[in-house]
C-alpha cells in the first residue's frame, strides 16, 4: 500500500509539475514579445552645393589663369613694348605678344596717366578676329 501511495503521489506531483511548466512556457511566450532588431541610424547625406556654384568657381579661376598667360580672349596682362597714338603692343607670359587698339572711349586708370613702354598693364576689351584686342579699359599696375 505504501508503494501505491507513493507512486500515486509521485504521479500527481509529476502531473502538476508538468502542467505548471507548460503553463509557464505559454505565458512567457505570450507575455514577452519577440525581440526587435536594434534601430540603425540613418546615413547622413553629404552636403550638396547648388548646381552652378562649382562650375562658376572653376570658370572664374580658369579666367584668371588664362588672362595671366594671355589665353583669355577679352583680357590681357603684360608689359607694354610699343605705344604710339591708338596702337599698342603687349608682351605677355611665355613671350607671347598681342596687338592692342585703343579708341576715344578707352578708359585708362589711374585717370590722366600717360602710358609708357615698360609699364605693366591689365587690358580688357573686345577680341578681334585677327587676335588683337580693342581696349575698353586699361589699368596700369603699380601706379
Amino acid at each position: 500500500m505504501n508503494t501505491r501511495l507513493v507512486s500515486g503521489l509521485a504521479a500527481a506531483l509529476f502531473a502538476l509539475g508538468s502542467s505548471a511548466l507548460a503553463f509557464a512556457d505559454v505565458t512567457s511566450v505570450a507575455a514577452t514579445p519577440a525581440p526587435t532588431p536594434p534601430a540603425t541610424a540613418a546615413p547622413h547625406p553629404l552636403p550638396t552645393l547648388p548646381g552652378g556654384i562649382v562650375n562658376d568657381a572653376i570658370n572664374a579661376l580658369g579666367g584668371i589663369v588664362k588672362a595671366a598667360y594671355g589665353w583669355n580672349d577679352t583680357e590681357s596682362l603684360g608689359t607694354v613694348t610699343y605705344y604710339r597714338g591708338y596702337d599698342m603692343q603687349l608682351k605677355m607670359q611665355l613671350n607671347r605678344y598681342r596687338a592692342i587698339h585703343l579708341h576715344r572711349g578707352t578708359v585708362i586708370n589711374p585717370r590722366g596717366y600717360s602710358i609708357h613702354e615698360g609699364d605693366t598693364v591689365d587690358i580688357r576689351g573686345t577680341p578681334q578676329s585677327d587676335g588683337s584686342l580693342n581696349a575698353d579699359m586699361i589699368v596700369v599696375q603699380g601706379h
